[in-house]
């Protein structure tokens, strides 16, 4: 053979294996970039049924080609690439374990690819949907330590705040958001942190923040839909905020631009709340009422009924049409949120209403005692009637304080006003009456308990010794102080006047620690208020 000829072939050779690599390098291109088609195609699915369903298929092809591919071509220049779409599409598809994996993969065979820090980013996101919150932060913090100039920062810091508040470090959300309200240019990111912060405030119950924050969002030029949802979200924080006229306001002109017809039942719930936030009481029910006729069957009618129900029992006192209303809930929808609380409360009512026809002459003290205090019970328990329940309990002070429902009244309004009002000071007055009056009695032993977690130890070891006493005198039964139930405990003090025990004064000011929430992890002495069969309530 020539030297040209041998020449050519050489040539041809080099040819056929450069074309054979290049058709290889295109097949796997191709499949990566099938899948990255693929991928985009199923984050653009809608929110339907159905589209979930093509949705989830899309996903799984998409990690089929992923998988095929790096089985196939393992030294692809591609296999990053690959790799990180399957992270990503698991994620989709909630396989998160199966997704860490991969993410963490790249972290460490690849260790300087353009996805290392979407894998961070996307790690943190896996361990959040995954509910590790502790691990997720882990990595949301990496993120935004290593990579503070990357594109997906604002995202990140969307998931720390998201991560801190699954974590109920509620500040610690808030710090994230704001430094998005801080940092970012763009009036649609600065929007979001604020919208994320009106949630959490609204979450937590502070309507004025919450309702501060819509308001900066709220501003000329933002789309309809994204409008109608602040505006029900505002026009609900000034209605518990009291701001009853300019919530109805909102409403109303937010149903003169309504078109469709699933934005209007909120909003005539919006505008029958602000009547009743206006003590408009007649216009609130009539209001509620045509909510119910319009939209039979719904869950905008199963509330209508549930709010007219509220209005019954806890503004107009009719206990029979509350239980009524009540009642009409889980018919209009059973699976309405408010169902399964409107039926406790139509039943607890029915209760109450029995015990209060069942009450007569020819009963003991100690049968109308047990039956007032069953009626205060279903009041605290299962109504949260707060005001009411504590009327029931100091009736029985009053009426029946030799019975042995009495202490447990007491023991009762000393816990409302310790847990539930969180008025430590008239909570600490009323376990000394308690001790002070019934010192022999269990409830007796679990005051002094509540004394201890307030701090009052002075005053507890005083009352101690007086209590030991009183249970060594088998002779003689200590005379209850008199004064210390002498009025209703309605008022916001709720203490009781001095009885026959004199208490030194270094006793009474006794420190006090700011911290009575400790006080309900010990229900077995505690008040512990009974259910509705008499049954104690651990």
């Amino acid at each position: 053979m020539s030297l040209r000829t041998a020449g050519i072939a050489g040539a041809l050779a080099v040819a056929a294996l450069v074309a054979a690599a290049s058709m290889q390098s295109c097949a796997y291109f191709n499949t990566l970039y099938n899948a990255r088609r693929v991928y985009r195609e199923a984050e653009k699915v809608g929110v339907s049924e159905t589209a979930a369903r093509e949705q989830r298929e899309k996903y799984k092809e998409v990690v089929k080609k992923c998988a095929q591919m790096m089985q196939d071509y393992p030294k692809s220049r591609w296999i990053d690439d690959a790799m990180f779409l399957m992270g990503t599409a698991l994620v989709r598809q909630e396989e998160y374990d199966k997704a860490i994996r991969k993410f963490q993969e790249i972290l460490t065979n690849f260790p300087r690819s353009k996805y290392v820090p979407r894998s961070i980013y996307w790690l943190a996101l896996a361990y959040h949907l995954k509910k590790d919150e502790a691990q997720a932060l882990v990595y949301a913090d990496r993120f935004l330590k290593e990579y503070p100039g990357h594109e997906l920062r604002f995202d990140a810091l969307f998931l720390g705040g998201d991560i801190k508040r699954a974590l109920e470090d509620y500040e610690g959300a808030l710090d994230y958001y704001g430094i998005v309200a801080t940092e970012a240019k763009k009036k649609e990111i600065v929007d979001e942190s604020r919208l994320k912060s009106a949630e959490l405030f609204r979450g937590r119950g502070e309507w004025e923040k919450a309702a501060a924050s819509y308001r900066k969002v709220l501003r000329k030029g933002i789309p309809w839909e994204r409008r109608y949802e602040i505006s029900l979200a505002l026009g609900e924080c000034l209605v518990k905020t009291g701001e009853c006229v300019e919530a109805l306001a909102l409403f109303d002109g937010l149903l003169a631009k309504a078109t469709a017809t699933l934005e209007m039942p909120p909003l005539l719930l919006g505008r029958s709340a602000s009547y009743a936030c206006m003590d408009s009481l007649p216009r609130a029910l009539v209001e509620y009422r045509d909510v119910g006729t319009k939209y039979p069957k719904s869950i905008y009618s199963a509330e209508a009924h549930y709010r007219i129900g509220i209005i019954y029992q806890e503004r107009l006192d009719s206990l029979k049409l509350a239980a009524d209303a009540f009642a009409k809930v889980g018919n209009e929808y059973a699976n309405s949120e408010f169902a399964a609380v409107s039926l406790e409360r139509s039943s607890s009512i029915k209760r109450l209403l029995d015990l209060q026809k069942s009450a007569g002459k020819g009963e003991s003290a100690e049968q109308a005692a047990e039956k007032r205090f069953m009626a205060a019970e279903i009041q605290l328990t299962r109504l949260e009637d707060i005001p009411m329940a504590l009327s029931g309990y100091t009736a029985i002070l009053d009426s029946f304080p030799e019975t042995s429902v009495a202490p447990k009244a007491a023991y009762a309004i000393a816990w409302i006003r310790q847990i539930r009002l969180r008025e430590k000071e008239a909570a600490i007055e009323r376990y000394r009456a308690l001790i002070e009056r019934y010192p022999r009695s269990f409830q007796a032993k679990g005051a002094l308990y509540q004394l201890g977690l307030a701090g009052a130890d002075s005053l507890r070891a005083y009352l101690q010794a007086y209590r030991d006493s009183a249970l060594a005198d088998t002779t003689v039964v200590p005379k209850p102080a008199p004064a210390a139930s002498a009025a209703p405990d309605t008022t916001s003090s709720g203490a009781a006047k001095p009885g026959a025990l004199m208490i030194p004064k270094a006793a009474l000011a006794a420190p006090v620690s700011p911290d009575t929430s400790r006080g309900e992890a010990n229900p077995e002495i505690l008040h512990a208020p009974a259910d509705t069969t008499g049954r104690t309530r651990k």
